[in-house]
């Protein structure tokens, strides 16, 4: 099976002119510089870290996440990813056709 050639579908100029228009809605990207991360790994009783799990799980963060927000709320300066759900979303497929 070989491959269609590729066809040109806009040329230079259009591509700058379509970028230009977009600059007016799209705001700029917000760039952070990275900021190191490091683990912390603290050994607890089990039904604490069980209590932690559902904790969080009831509050609808991660582990990571409640942990942030009490430590901000004690005054402790908290980098704002650390405040953010940052799982990975999960791919919902759609439902068969019976």
């Amino acid at each position: 099976m070989s491959k269609a050639p590729l066809r040109s579908v806009a040329d230079a100029a259009t591509l700058r002119r379509v970028a230009a228009e977009a600059e007016r809605f799209e705001p700029p990207a917000a760039v952070r510089a990275p900021e190191r991360s490091v683990l912390i790994n603290v050994k607890l009783a089990e039904r604490t870290a069980i209590a932690l799990a559902k904790r969080a799980a009831a509050d609808g963060m991660t582990q990571k996440q409640w942990l942030a927000h009490l430590l901000a709320k004690e005054g402790l300066p908290v980098d704002p990813a650390d405040l953010e759900d940052r799982r990975p979303r999960r791919r919902v497929d759609a439902p068969e056709a019976a």
